[in-house]
């Protein structure tokens, strides 16, 4: 309860009074020891000073060299938790001075808007927030990741699963903090893997299909079409279906063994260079001439050129191992009959 100063001078005044009696029958309790000694009959005496006394409004008494000086205690505000502010009148000391007055006993983990350390202030206002932890405990799934892995064994294009994935489980321990009955924050403070997770294992291949350049056949140039689409007949005498054909001049190109195409594939026979927004890289095609007195086969898209982008109207550029071979082809034109 906050006194009045009114009421605080009567219990001041009274106190005064009630002060003498009490210090010098208590703070100044002497104890007298007889110290006697064979060759001396004289008396020492001791006197000890209590501590100093605190009375209820706050204030507090100290005694010095027998006068006795009075300490106007303070009056602050104390929010303790979600409760609201209730104001004690405490002496003029520390705050945890101040709290332990007021009896407000401080857990572990609770915190003080003030340092504890630090002087109170009239009308001061302390905030004790009482903080708790909580911890709780989850079962959770582990997803598992997916590796891809290089296969000579598949052709470029194909793929195959060789590991399924199975997903693990983990226990998950997650602690919140509580300040003053509400959750503030949640985060994880320990993970267990109770079963690990396998991962999904992919085969990519890296394969790529040698085409020989197919010599004239009289029968690969029989075709029936309808609109873009329609069959040819190849060079074994196989019918294949085709949804478009585009059909322009063509020229050769070769390079060093190993060299890498735009998609990263090697160079070979049956590869072409394209231009990839009218004829998408990985496209499976089949290359001759209008009349079928030249016939280089089935390829696949897997490079392009400067001269897909400058207008010169070439619609691929065919592989070869050799120059020689490129100046043999020189410039054609070729129907590109893009597989269905």
């Amino acid at each position: 309860m906050t006194l009045t100063e009114n009421k605080r001078s009567v219990i001041r005044i009274a106190s005064v009074f009630a002060a003498f009696a009490m210090l010098w029958s208590s703070a100044f309790s002497v104890s007298a020891q007889t110290i006697s000694d064979e060759n001396s009959s004289s008396t020492e005496t001791q006197v000890r000073e209590e501590s100093d006394l605190v009375l209820p409004n706050g204030d507090t008494l100290t005694s010095d060299n027998g006068e006795i000086k009075i300490t106007e205690g303070v009056t602050v505000d104390i929010k303790v938790g979600s409760k609201a502010y209730k104001s004690y009148d405490v002496p003029q000391s520390t705050v945890k001075d101040a709290l332990d007055h007021a009896k407000i006993k401080l857990g572990k983990d609770d915190t003080v808007n003030k340092s504890l350390s630090s002087k109170v202030k009239n009308n001061q206002k302390i905030k004790v927030n009482r903080v708790s932890y909580k911890k709780t405990v989850k079962t959770e799934k582990v997803k598992f990741k997916t590796v891809k892995k290089k296969s000579k064994s598949l052709y470029q294009g194909q793929t195959k699963v060789k590991v399924k994935g199975k997903t693990g489980t983990k226990k998950v321990t997650y602690t919140t903090k509580i300040v003053n009955g509400k959750a503030t924050k949640k985060y994880v403070t320990k993970t267990k893997v109770t079963k690990k997770a396998v991962n999904k294992v992919v085969l990519v291949g890296t394969k790529h299909r040698d085409y020989e350049m197919i010599e004239y056949n009289p029968t690969s140039y029989k075709t029936k079409s309808s609109g873009g689409a329609g069959t040819i007949t190849d060079h074994n005498g196989k019918t294949i279906a085709y949804k478009q054909v585009i059909s322009g001049p063509a020229t050769a190109y070769y390079a060093d063994a190993g060299a890498i195409t735009s998609v990263g594939d090697s160079v070979h026979i049956g590869g072409i260079a394209v231009n990839p927004d009218m004829i998408p890289y990985g496209s499976k095609l089949f290359i001759q001439s209008p009349d079928g007195s030249f016939v280089y086969g089935y390829a696949v898209a897997n490079d392009t050129g400067g001269f897909a982008y400058d207008g010169c109207g070439v619609v691929c550029d065919l592989f070869y191992n050799s120059y020689d071979s490129c100046v043999q082809f020189g410039v054609r034109d070729v129907n590109i009959y893009v597989l269905a």
